[in-house]
């Protein structure tokens, strides 16, 4: 554990849930934690973890300015650990590593000019090619007036995907090109994006394997599995499942990059067994950090430890709570009754916001819900009346 005779902050870069889980399990473990936010509205603000600095932009450019100008309390005495919580953030800090890690240890930043091009979607058949994985045929499409034409090499159903982070959508799953044209209007603000033959199988095929690497050396390990995401491509429901082949396949992938930092791959197992590349995740924990933290592998703790020095905490995955994201998906629970009831009896539940030491985001999250309830009543009965799902 850190040592309290060298107190160092870390700074964690948005409270939205993932970020209160980082900042959770960082403060639990003695660090002192500041958070920056843009939306004063979040449950997360409402922590007892750490000092919160509302800032104008976490997102854009304007981060780093906030981040190069952000004042560190006077006991510290070293530079904080910056921690990242999504893509966006990741690859505009790894334009600016020079000037930040400055200021910041940052875990990843020997290697910026490596990682930053692997959170393009267009990236990704390149280095899987390279490494000898599974990666579905895929397309860039750049003009969707050309998708009709240039679809026609691909085996439908097919899946889109922004090769930007962060884009207005995630994921569009077509049946037809009729299909993909009609939904024209979700990726036309996105352009250029990524079409692939869609793998058969639902949320349970997919599987990740996160690694804590130095340089390329992994010093900690956890695999799990997806169980619901909502929509499709946001994982809402996963549990923890050991696997030596996820945990190889995740080392194929970054071998060689000499990466530093959280990293992680996502899987999709097909009906023949083979596992296909879904998408990396580089620079930064995944949103469902809490599953690995309850499990006994506290990813954030590990980094912070590796960039300061201090030894590592222990990092044996158990098998005892799966995560919900209940904010995302209210319905989680009652799915888990009606389609795995044995995980659910099985397991503890680790949710994103309720937490007796940190009660403050459970209730805020709370009267959210309900002030947000006419609304989704509203849009609720306008999709019976119109018939759109």
């Amino acid at each position: 554990m850190p040592s309290p005779t060298a107190p160092q902050h870390a700074v964690v870069v948005g409270l939205c849930a993932h970020g209160l889980g980082i900042a959770r399990s960082l403060c639990q473990a003695g660090i002192r934690v500041l958070a920056l936010e843009a939306n004063a509205a979040l449950p997360g603000v409402g922590t007892c973890c750490a000092e919160i600095r509302i800032v104008p932009d976490i997102n854009g450019e304007g981060l780093i300015e906030n981040l190069l100008q952000l004042e560190i309390p006077e006991q510290n005495t070293g530079k904080p650990v910056l921690f990242l919580t999504n893509d966006r953030m990741v690859e505009v800090v790894g334009r600016h590593a020079d000037a930040v890690s400055r200021r910041f240890r940052l875990s990843w930043a020997h290697a910026a000019e490596i990682l930053v091009p692997l959170l393009g979607k267009d990236r990704i058949e390149a280095r899987c090619l390279e490494v000898g994985l599974h990666y579905p045929k895929s397309l860039l499409i750049t003009n969707l007036d050309e998708a009709r034409d240039r679809l026609t090499t691909l085996q439908f159903p097919v899946i889109a995907k922004p090769t930007r982070p962060v884009s207005a959508f995630k994921t569009q799953v077509a049946d037809s090109l009729e299909a993909f044209v009609a939904a024209r209007w979700r990726m036309e603000q996105s352009m250029p994006v990524i079409v692939q033959e869609f793998i058969p199988g639902d949320d349970t095929h997919i599987r990740f394997g996160a690694l804590y690497l130095d340089a390329g050396r992994v010093l900690a390990r956890f695999e799990g599995r997806k169980l619901r995401s909502r929509p499709m491509g946001h994982t809402t429901i996963a549990v923890p499942e050991p696997s030596d082949e996820v945990y190889g396949l995740a080392r194929q992938f970054f071998e060689g990059l000499k990466l530093s930092g959280p990293v992680s791959l996502e899987l999709k197992r097909d009906r023949e067994g083979r596992q296909w590349v879904i998408e990396p995740t580089v620079g930064r924990t995944d949103f469902w950090v809490g599953l690995c933290v309850a499990n006994g592998v506290n990813l954030p703790l590990i980094e912070y430890c590796a960039v300061t020095g201090e030894p590592l905490p222990p990092a044996a995955q158990r098998t005892s709570h799966l995560w919900i994201n209940g904010e995302r998906d209210p319905g989680a629970i009652p799915w888990l009754m009606q389609n795995a009831p044995a995980k659910l009896l099985g397991h503890r539940i680790q949710g994103v916001y309720y937490d007796l030491r940190d009660l403050g985001p459970f209730l805020g999250a709370l009267r959210r819900f309900a002030n947000n309830l006419p609304g989704r009543a509203a849009r609720k009965a306008s999709r019976l009346i119109t018939g759109k799902a």
